[in-house]
């Protein structure tokens, strides 16, 4: 029998910054505890989302350089580059269930990270995968796959990342680490991590303090790309050949226990990317002295991105439950681009920085009360951006403000239905509801059964809903518009879980879904060139399978598999004919996500000091956009196909699939002191293949990765880890 009325008074007892003893008898039988699905803490098992954890112990365990690195592996996600060689700094994304990467909400204990405003324009958007907590301050990671726009508003439609950070203890604690890669091929750059947490209570206990932080230096890579010359300025190799990287990030929060009902947080972070830029490896540079066009280029010698994050935040337990409140105050900056010839009026500004800044102020508010059999929450927030743009006339401001309330009605000791509901409204658009109901059925003792029909969506950037110009494309020659009549993008999600656990050795679950995406917007051509517009339909289905299975007393196997379908029902152009426009791709998968993907690992405690595991990783082949062209090249070489005609998919095919291999041990010198070493892609699996094709542009012949991705060969990564 499941423990619902416990988990009720769990959560009313327990919420807040700091844990309350009196209720930990209470939920003794619970297990893995979550917080993201409903907003509260309940049982993993019991929560009302198809949901997976990370724990900080598996994060030490493997090269953790960006949020990203650190979901990889979990059924229904997808890290490498959705849109090819798109991952331009180096970095990776986030694709939940087949959806594109905008598609993830991004939260931080429960705060938005998503951005509502374009700062990195031209498909920068892989840096914001590094604005996050260095591992040692992270708790455990919450990846719910489905939407859950009720609860959180816009992004969430493919689903929520939520990173939990650690609470300070009643005692000091802390953690320090340094890791580093060697790489056994030279052309690839290797790259060291160093960072650390502490925390702690003040005085009388009713103040906590915590500090962390995080220093990343990458090397540059010196990967040989057919049609490149490593002399010579603007090969745009972008992400297929890393270029030099330094991040840093530090930050802190004050807790103050003001009495036995009232907390109180101050928190900050600050997060530094920096990319190198000399020879053009990430966008064309602006005054190489290639008159007249070297103004029409759009960036300098080195590229930035910043962000700042200050909050405030309470937690009141009350007679009548628990109230949350946080008020943010955000600031996303790209530094490193420049001005495009054309884009304001004032000639003596070609060339000059363009300041691109986002500026928002978020404030989220819940109150969480149980009423006999019903746990209900009641919530609003607002949203309140401001973008300064340097080739825009003026400031964007946005106002977005909502309400929801969500209530899990524990019907009966065994079942509970949880129904939401959402309401935005901004003075861009009219009243957005987004509903949500979902089932828990805990079937017997080994096996709970859940499933239910959820809602997202999604709201334009405030460019794309500005009047004019927004921004430029094709290394800064092409104008781009806005569209101030764009509506959001919405989906609607259906999936069932079936759960088992024989609380012993053995957990499996199988999941299937489908979700339908309308409104998406898409980027014209044509008469329409360069604006976006509300014209994309498209369905994703699938199957998702977990298990863990420990077959022997220091032997665990763990594994699970995806297979993601996906299919544009339609688009702009369905003329059916392809010479058209290489936009027309009705039937075409969404993105380039694999239809199906493995991951599969064993574990093994080969002594009280010593673990060891081998794991897999396999992808299957995946869809090569019909518009792909090889960056280095330019915007029209996409692969001729015929007379007119530019199909890049016809003539080279879908990108092709793979399986790698991993090989690790950590040794523990002490209860505080461990070393880890792990070898990845041990049987050394080559990216590097090239096919042969004739462009479109000037029929010229070329040559292609036949790979998405240039992944790291063979290398080392060493981690050594301290506690105190």
């Amino acid at each position: 029998m499941r423990v619902l009325p416990r988990a009720v008074a769990a959560v009313l007892g327990a919420a807040g910054f700091v844990p309350v003893a009196s209720v930990a008898d209470e939920v003794q039988r619970l297990g893995t505890v979550v917080v993201t699905a409903a907003g509260f803490e309940q049982d993993i098992e019991l929560a009302p989302a198809s949901i997976t954890v990370i724990t900080r112990e598996e994060l030490e365990r493997r090269e953790v350089t960006s949020l990203a690195d650190a979901v990889r592996g979990i059924e229904g996600v997808n890290v490498r580059s959705l849109d090819a060689r798109s991952g331009k700094t180096g970095n990776q994304t986030i694709s939940l269930r087949g959806l594109p990467e905008e598609y993830t909400l991004v939260l931080i204990d429960g705060v938005r990270q998503n951005v509502l405003a374009t700062v990195a324009p031209n498909a920068f958007t892989d840096a914001s995968s590094v604005f996050f907590p260095p591992v040692a301050a992270i708790e455990r990671i919450e990846i719910i796959r489905g939407p859950m726009s009720t609860l959180y508003g816009s992004d969430a439609i493919g689903g929520v990342v939520n990173v939990i950070t650690r609470r300070p203890g009643e005692t000091w604690a802390g953690s320090a680490s340094v890791n580093s890669t060697f790489q056994t091929d030279s052309d690839f750059g290797g790259h060291t991590t160093a960072e650390g947490y502490v925390g702690g209570p003040l005085r009388d206990d009713r103040f906590s303090v915590q500090a962390y932080g995080r220093l990343f230096q990458r090397q540059a890579s010196n990967i040989d790309i057919p049609g490149t010359d490593p002399s010579l300025t603007d090969n745009r190799t972008m992400g297929q050949n890393p270029v030099k990287a330094d991040h840093w990030t530090a930050g802190g929060r004050l807790l103050f226990a003001a009495d036995a009902r009232n907390d109180f947080e101050l928190r900050f972070d600050s997060t530094r990317q920096s990319y190198d830029n000399s020879m053009g490896q990430l966008g064309r540079l602006s005054g190489t002295g290639n008159q007249p066009n070297d103004f029409l280029r759009g960036y300098a010698r080195e590229l930035e991105f910043e962000r700042d994050q200050l909050r405030v935040g309470h937690v009141g337990r009350y007679d009548f439950g628990t109230w949350e409140t946080t008020l943010t105050q955000d600031r996303v900056e790209t530094k490193g681009r420049t001005v495009n010839a054309g884009a304001v009026p004032d000639a003596d500004r070609f060339g000059t920085p363009r300041r691109l800044e986002l500026d928002t102020t978020i404030l989220d508010t819940r109150v969480i009360t149980g009423i006999g059999d019903h746990l209900i929450t009641v919530g609003a927030q607002m949203l309140r951006p401001e973008l300064t743009d340097g080739i825009l006339p003026e400031t964007l401001k946005g106002r977005q403000y909502s309400v929801f309330v969500e209530d899990e009605w524990f019907i009966t000791d065994d079942f509970a239905l949880t129904g939401g509901l959402r309401y935005d409204d901004s003075k861009d658009f009219s009243g957005q509801v987004t509903p949500r109901l979902y089932g828990v059925w805990s079937a017997t003792d080994t096996v709970t059964l859940k499933g239910g029909v959820g809602t997202g969506f999604r709201v334009p950037f405030l460019q794309q809903i500005t009047d004019g110009v927004i921004g430029f494309g094709d290394g800064g020659s092409t104008p781009l518009f806005g569209n101030p009549d764009l509506e959001p993008e919405e989906s609607t999600n259906v999936e069932f879980t079936v759960v088992y656990d024989n609380r012993s050795n053995l957990a499996a679950q199988a999941t299937v879904f489908r979700s339908e995406l309308k409104d998406k917007i898409e980027r014209g051509t044509g008469a329409n060139q360069g604006i976006d517009l509300n014209i994309g339909r498209s369905v994703i289905q699938g199957l998702e399978l977990a298990t863990r299975y420990r077959f022997a007393p220091d032997w665990t196997m763990s594994a699970n598999y995806t297979y993601t379908d996906s299919e544009v029902t339609r688009t702009q152009l369905d003329t059916g004919d392809p010479a058209q426009s290489i936009a027309s791709r009705k039937g075409d998968p969404l993105v380039s996500v694999p239809d199906h993907m493995l991951n599969a690992r064993l574990d093994w405690e080969a002594t009280p000091r010593t673990t060891a595991f081998v794991a897999a990783e396999y992808r299957s082949s995946a869809f090569r956009p019909r518009n792909f062209h090889e960056p280095q090249n330019g915007g029209n070489a996409q692969a001729l196909a015929g007379p007119g005609v530019r199909d890049s998919n016809a003539v080279l095919g879908d990108f092709r699939g793979y399986t790698v291999f991993d090989l690790g041990a950590t040794y523990r010198f002490s209860p505080n002191v461990r070393v880890t070493g792990v070898i990845q892609n041990l049987l050394d699996k080559d990216f590097k293949d090239y096919r042969s094709y004739t462009r479109f542009d000037n029929e010229e012949e070329a040559l292609s990765n036949v790979y998405n991705n240039i992944m790291e060969p063979r290398r080392l990564f060493v981690s050594l880890n301290v506690d105190f």
